[in-house]
């Protein structure tokens, strides 16, 4: 079967009687163009099939007008709602949108890395596995614009836009403490991503500044996974000494949690409080309902999107320092903590 012809950009011209560049303006919104010419254009091409060849744009004008995302999971729930509000908000730009998984690895992380670049996308937002410095300089050597968000960087090299995680974690252990609990569990991830590091370390400042010790068999990391948050609460509660309370630092590894509280026949809270860090849809319905540490995806990808445009749109500004920015934490109170009941 003979494959059918790709419509060109000459062809829509033709077939809404304009000129090229005319056509140009009409589907990309760049310039001035009659509405009756606009619509003329955008019927045309919807009559053709007409699709832009990206790539070839982006070769010729070293831009797609395109975006780069990656993260470590596409199973995360909060990472979702993040590329869903980030893809919203770049349409409303004009700008289309990219997405890649690492699933944390960073020899997967280096191959994402070279193939967003690879298609010319005018910026990239990172979620670092294994931020190396060998790999910050290659974004710098390629002349694309960067935005780490949720981790970071060695020396904060980019441009970076995290949650304040220490002092989020803070909130959390510090309430837990005021309702009575002294026995304060931690299920994390792994120490060597900065989002989990700074919530342990935030978590343990609280119960410094409250007088307690850190018993650090009350303190569980792993792998940021379901299956984690499950071990963890077995091995927790199988201490001679149990905690009354737990704080989970990622909503991944708390679907872990609950499914093991569960299964195990733990009342929540009369007999373990708990209480993470990120706020999802599904703890609000929860039974019970969770409270957390909110950490805005919505905030969060509004103000990447701020910091990597105003590198974009400024290109003469290249030698500018980064940025780094925190973004605030809200606890929300809700019925999965409560007075501790032991002595």
């Amino acid at each position: 079967m003979a494959r059918s012809k790709r419509m060109s950009l000459k062809d829509v011209a033709a077939a809404a009687g304009t000129s090229v560049a005319t056509a140009s303006r009409g589907l990309s919104g760049a310039g001035p163009v009659a509405e009756k010419t606009r619509q003329a254009v955008l019927a045309a091409a919807r009559a053709l099939n007409y699709t832009p060849d990206l790539r070839a744009r982006g070769l010729r004008k070293q831009s797609t007008r395109s975006i780069g995302l990656i993260i470590p999971n596409l199973l995360d729930a909060y990472y979702m709602a993040l590329a869903d509000t980030l893809s919203q908000l770049l349409a409303e730009r004009r700008y289309h949108f990219l997405i890649a998984s690492t699933r944390d690895d960073p020899d997967t992380e280096q191959e994402m890395l070279h193939q967003m670049t690879g298609q010319v996308v005018n910026g990239l937002i990172w979620v670092p596995t294994a931020p190396s410095e060998a790999l910050s300089g290659y974004l710098s050597s390629q002349r694309v614009c960067s935005v780490s968000i949720v981790r970071r960087v060695p020396g904060d090299r980019i441009d970076t836009v995290v949650a304040r995680d220490r002092d989020g974690s803070q909130l959390a252990t510090r309430h837990l403490i005021n309702l009575g609990h002294r026995r304060i569990g931690f299920i994390g991830g792994e120490a060597r991503f900065s989002d989990h590091y700074a919530r342990c370390q935030g978590y343990q400042a609280a119960l410094q500044a409250a007088g307690l010790a850190v018993d650090e068999a009350l303190i569980k990391r792993g792998p940021d996974r379901s299956t984690w948050g499950i071990a963890a609460l077995g091995d927790l509660l199988h201490l001679p000494a149990p905690p009354t309370a737990i704080f989970v630092d990622s909503n991944a590894i708390m679907a872990g949690v609950m499914r093991a509280v569960r299964a195990r026949g733990v009342p929540v809270p009369d007999a373990l409080s708990l209480i993470c860090f990120d706020d999802m849809d599904w703890f609000s319905f929860s039974a019970p309902p969770i409270t957390a540490v909110e950490f805005s995806h919505a905030r969060l990808a509004e103000v990447a999107l701020d910091v990597l445009f105003a590198r974009i749109d400024h290109p003469d500004e290249v030698d500018r320092p980064p940025v780094f920015i925190e973004i605030e934490c809200d606890l929300i109170l809700r019925s999965s903590t409560a007075p501790c009941r032991q002595p």
